[in-house]
């Protein structure tokens, strides 16, 4: 029964888990064929004619919950959710479980120990029932309740009324009486409101059955009697007063009406609706003996199946004099704040729709919480005097499992309008048109709220000038005719402050203005959690705004962001629940990537498919309002939203899984980095990564194109760091490969510096970890000695090189590192012997060094700052560069005493095949050779 409702989200489950409900696929078919179980009234099962001890309220909850399923599996955090919603017990998973092993027990007891389940199965990390249908009486009742409603249609009214009568045999108490939870609370309202309706539609039907003779004495207390029960359901009050009529009681029956007209404004602070008020109005042309329904009053159909006093026009539908002007809007929000832009433009266009030659029409999308309707409520109350005729309103029901019917909201329509339920056409298209015809000389506002989709709202716009439309929806993708959209976005900082005191309290904010940024900041300027976090402030004068912000931490934000039925978590899952497995995946998915925008390229990385299947998910879940377009090919999660999936990732997806997307994540960002890094210094030696990517990254077409994506990537990729040096260590040796290849691109730019701090997170974070491997490609990057002293690599660009160099010096070991032998740390050594040189000479003059300046020169004039880097160029990228990056060291770092020494011996590397020829004119000669006029093992350099 339930199963129709779409509660929760529904797990993967087994192969059985889809098939037929029957007894062939209920366990035993004797054992499941004897049992039978009630839910009308206190859950009860029985085997046979023998009671089931089902144990204490909360087991006979869950009992009830997978009943209502009808077969199909319930998870078991839906069950906890079910029992105890916000608050369950530190043992809640345990305890569930508890009652799932004593209810197997009850439904299976001759089961072994061991045995498989055959009633109450495990499937899918949860559990679902399998009994036929017919073993429960929910599913008895609303099966009857169908099948009636199938014969009213057919005008078998007789049939309907014994149908009828066989479901209202069924309850016997309230439903689901006293059992526990907030499941059992909405199943009660659902299965209370249809014994109602049943109950109403078995007096009509009395009602038409009557003919001439009218209905009894019996019938009329009867229906009295309900109706005191329900003195606020129209429809019921309507059938008293139709009742009435037909029995000669006409003043009882204007009493009945004017009684239940004080008791609305009482309770409700509203008058009687369309059909109460079209009901009175032919009572009263009847009692004074003139009207349409003169002399039709008992006749033989009078009233049929709608409680008016007088069937349908022959020529056309018999509207309710006089025309009833709806005014269906609910009330306005009394503290709406900001969207000053918003609301003048859509205003302005609504106001122009008496001059129009079309309908206005505009459409408001965007997130979950961001405010459509409290948007779309304001504009429509601020321009209803301009539409005398009325304003239509309701919830299209779009973001969840069973979205409102179009001819279920033209029919409601046409009653508003004044339609009688008999008048009312069968199909689709002819309630559309009859709903057009009646408002085409009219001026009215319609307002649609929670739009699914274009296929909905068509059938439900008006078709002539005069009239305007607004229509809410969480997807991007309304084609609606002449239709203009606004993007509701999140508010900004001012706009959310605003809100925040208009409902906390404006001194109250003003009293701490770091606070206010900051909590409205965590609350991603969403509305719904702006006002969520206000009315917590509000019910609880005691707390300061620090309080809040200090409670609404990552981990425990959307728990926090609740109050009452209101729940950002709750509204976000609305839309999840909507989606196909496939989508639901991915969005959970999406959510891992570390950068705070991603492409496509990116998407496919993350989803481990294609570039064109990953844009495909990514645009449905725009489309579904679960994700957000920032700019050409560039997609994010609102904070709050992407809090959402990853929570629902540690839920459904395995630490396997999640990991595994992350690395492939980082493994596009970091090729696509090394990309960037060997376009833009072709020359150079590219660096050192002891993991290449798998993935190949982004292709970017030259230098400029990669320097072009660096700088727009800069602050994403640092966002990106920032986030996994926070998180658990899985993803630090592909952070700091990440930092080495683009420490390498930014090499003498000025954002190189920028790098520093994420570097020196790296290396505190390998070391606290104990990856060692991390924290020495780390420590290189900086040129951290291993006892922590030194230089940084990084500060040897920029103001004070020189002086941070030579302050370097006595730091620096005497043996060579292994990590300090590739060509790649030549510049870097090039620097530290250029300080050196500034010992000796004075502030050196770098750029006055051609590239193929002799070496010769320079040693003559004792000049070694400009000796170092050519031989430190000499050394990047050509043969026997490892042997020159010794050379560079060890006149770098002269032994002690020895101040002025000539160039030392290459190291055995540079030379035979790994020799380095020096100047143009070298060829054939090595730089082991002995020069000209030089002394014994000084590099030969011929002068261009």
């Amino acid at each position: 029964m339930a199963g129709r409702q779409g509660q929760g989200s529904e797990p993967a489950v087994h192969s059985d888990a889809n098939e037929p409900l029957g007894a062939e696929r209920a366990g035993s078919p004797d054992r499941a064929g004897r049992l039978r179980f009630q839910v009308l009234g206190p859950v009860r099962a029985w085997y046979g004619d023998r009671p089931l001890p089902l144990g204490p309220p909360q087991q006979r909850a869950v009992l009830a919950m997978l009943l209502l399923h009808a077969g199909r599996p319930v998870s078991v955090p839906q069950l906890v959710d079910a029992l105890w919603d916000e608050r369950p017990p530190p043992r809640a998973v345990g305890t569930v479980r508890t009652y799932i092993s004593r209810l197997r027990g009850l439904l299976e007891p001759e089961r072994a120990p061991r045995q498989h389940a055959r009633l109450l199965l495990s499937s899918g990390g949860g559990y679902a029932l399998r009994v036929p249908g017919e073993a429960l009486d929910a599913a008895r009742f609303e099966e009857r309740l169908a099948t009636a409603r199938r014969l009213r249609r057919a005008d078998d009214t007789a049939g309907a009324y014994e149908q009828l009568r066989g479901a209202l045999a069924l309850p016997e108490g309230v439903a689901l009486a006293a059992l526990p939870g907030p499941y059992a609370q909405r199943q009660r309202d659902r299965l209370t409101e249809l014994c109602v309706t049943a109950q109403e539609e078995l007096f009509d039907c009395g009602l038409e059955l009557g003919g001439q003779a009218g209905p009894s004495g019996d019938v009329i207390a009867g229906l009295r009697a309900f109706a005191a029960e329900h003195p606020l359901r129209e429809r019921t009050q309507g059938l008293l007063m139709l009742a009435l009529h037909r029995a000669g009681r006409r003043a009882e029956a204007l009493g009945a009406y004017a009684a239940t007209r004080r008791t609305l404004d009482k309770e409700l602070g509203t008058g009687p609706g369309a059909e109460l008020r079209a009901v009175y109005g032919e009572l009263r042309e009847r009692a004074e003996g003139h009207g349409p329904g003169a002399g039709r009053g008992t006749g033989p159909g009078a009233g049929r199946g709608s409680g008016r006093v007088s069937g349908p026009a022959p020529n056309g539908p018999q509207l309710a004099p006089p025309s009833p002007v709806p005014a269906q809007l609910p009330p306005g929000i009394a503290d709406f704040t900001g969207r000053t832009a918003a609301v003048a433009d859509l205003a302005s266009a609504l106001r122009g729709a008496a001059g129009g030659r079309a309908p206005v029409v505009a459409t408001l999308s965007g997130l979950g919480g961001v405010g459509k309707t409290a948007l779309a409520l304001h504009v429509a109350h601020s321009v209803r005097t301009c539409f005398p005729d009325g304003q239509l309103y309701v919830d299209l029901q779009g973001t969840g499992r069973a979205p409102a019917d179009s001819g279920a909201v033209l029919t409601h329509f046409l009653r508003a309008l004044g339609v009688a339920a008999s008048a009312v056409p069968d199909g689709l298209e002819q309630k559309s048109a009859l709903y057009r015809s009646l408002i085409a000389d009219r001026r009215i506002l319609v307002l649609l709220d929670n739009a699914r989709d274009s296929a909905q709202v068509r059938p439900l716009l008006p078709g002539a000038p005069g009239c305007a439309v607004l229509v809410t929806s969480r997807t991007r993708t309304l084609a609606l005719p002449g239709a203009g959209r606004v993007d509701v976005e999140a508010m900004d900082e001012a706009e959310a402050l605003g809100l925040l005191g208009a409902i906390a309290g404006t001194e109250r904010a003003a009293a701490e203005p770091a606070a206010a940024r900051e909590l409205v900041a965590v609350c991603g300027g969403l509305p719904l959690a702006v006002r969520i976090a206000a009315a917590r402030l509000a019910s609880r004068p005691g707390w300061t705004l620090a309080d809040l912000v200090a409670r609404l931490s990552e981990r425990r934000r959307l728990d926090e962001l609740r109050v009452g039925d209101l729940g950002v978590e709750a509204t976000f899952r609305v839309g999840y629940e909507a989606l196909g497995p496939g989508l639901a995946h991915a969005f959970r998915a999406l959510a891992l990537g570390s950068l705070p925008t991603f492409c496509r390229a990116h998407a496919a990385a993350l989803l481990d498919t294609t570039d064109d299947a990953a844009e495909a998910a990514v645009e449905a879940l725009v489309d579904a309002g679960l994700l957000e377009v920032h700019g050409e090919d560039r997609y994010r999660y609102h904070d709050l939203v992407g809090l959402f999936a990853r929570r629902l990732g540690e839920r459904h997806d395995s630490p396997a899984e999640r990991e595994a997307a992350q690395h492939r994540c980082f493994d596009h960002v970091r090729a696509t980095v090394l990309t960037a890094a060997r376009l833009i210094r072709p020359h150079g030696a590219p660096p050192d990564l002891p993991r290449r990517p798998d993935r190949p990254g982004r292709a970017l077409a030259d230098a400029d194109a990669a320097r072009e994506w660096l700088h727009t990537a800069h602050p994403r990729l640092y966002a990106a760091v920032e986030r996994v040096l926070d998180a658990p260590p899985g993803l630090l040796g592909p952070t700091v490969d990440l930092l080495t290849a683009w420490s390498y691109a930014l090499r003498t730019t000025a954002r190189h510096r920028e790098l520093e701090p994420l570097i020196r997170r790296a290396v505190d974070s390998a070391r606290r970890h104990g990856d060692d491997r991390a924290a020495e490609c780390a420590r290189r990057l900086l040129r951290v000695p291993r006892s922590g002293t030194g230089a940084s690599g990084i500060e040897a660009y920029g103001t004070g090189t020189y002086g941070r160099a030579v302050r370097a010096l006595p730091e620096s070991p005497r043996p060579v590192p292994a990590p300090l032998l590739s060509a790649q740390d030549a510049d870097e050594l090039a620097l530290v012997l250029a300080a050196r040189g500034r010992q000796r000479t004075g502030p050196p003059r770098r750029s006055a060094v051609p590239r193929r300046q002799p070496q010769r020169r320079c040693r003559r004039a004792r000049q070694p700052c400009r000796e170092a880097p050519t031989w430190a160029r000499r050394a990047c990228g050509e043969p026997g560069g490892d042997g020159w990056a010794r050379v560079a060291r060890d006149r770098a770092v002269p032994g002690p005493g020895d101040t002025d020494r000539g160039p030392p011996r290459p190291a055995p590397g540079a030379r035979g095949a790994g020799t380095a020829s020096c100047g143009r004119g070298g060829a054939g000669r090595t730089a082991a050779g002995p020069p000209r006029g030089g002394r014994r093992g000084e590099p030969r350099c011929k002068e261009p």
